[in-house]
């Protein structure tokens, strides 16, 4: 049985064999014929855009792309980063998120389409905690921030978003302070005198020597 991860780490022999088995379906209706497709993949259907999307052996399989209604993978990967900022766990679950950043690390296109969705896809994650204070999402939350500084995702750029954003409640849930600091990606001295710091992110910098 495919699932996810099957879909994202295929080669694109995988790929063909796995594509030439579904049977089409023959309807007007995008969405349709797309939940057609990842019923018999036993994906959802962001799982199934998310697994391709971010398997760049897909780039010139125009056949396989055809059979979900696009005719080419720039127009497959409009809808991919749609889903990928957007769903808060949902469609896609953490560990999905967390396959997508460990094996995507070693394509320089996808890594850094990666990176380009970090903000928008935390600030929608970030919305749904404030909302529904949801403990498995929260959870998830945690892991996948926790996932980014320790597998190289996050940049100085991205750091620097982060703290200069009043979202201390949220950098304190996923001790982010910590990680970037342990990641060297802003001098501790840098983040004391910010004014975005709450008082607790400052009281951590100085118990850990980093004033």
């Amino acid at each position: 049985m495919v699932e996810f991860r099957g879909i994202l780490t295929a080669s694109q022999e995988k790929l063909v064999k796995l594509f030439y088995r579904i049977r089409p379906l023959k309807h007007d209706d995008f969405i349709a014929r797309i939940d057609h497709t990842a019923d018999q993949l036993n994906v959802t259907h962001s799982q199934l855009f998310c697994a391709l999307g971010f398997n760049g052996n897909i780039r010139d399989l125009t056949d396989i792309l055809s059979v979900i209604g696009f005719s080419s993978y720039k127009l497959l990967s409009y809808r991919r980063n749609e889903l990928f900022s957007t769903d808060t766990y949902d469609g896609l679950n953490v560990d999905n998120i967390l396959d997508i950043y460990t094996e995507r690390l070693a394509d320089a296109e996808l890594l850094g389409t990666l990176r380009d969705l970090l903000p928008s896809r935390f600030s929608t994650v970030e919305e749904k905690i404030s909302r529904t204070e949801d403990p498995s999402t929260i959870m998830s939350y945690k892991m996948e921030i926790h996932a980014v500084y320790a597998g190289g995702i996050a940049t100085k750029i991205f750091a620097e978003l982060s703290t200069s954003l009043e979202i201390g409640k949220y950098r304190l849930v996923t001790d982010e302070i910590k990680m970037l600091v342990q990641q060297e990606l802003i001098p501790p001295s840098n983040l004391f005198f910010l004014d975005s710091l709450l008082a607790d992110e400052k009281k951590w910098l100085i118990d850990a020597g980093g004033r």
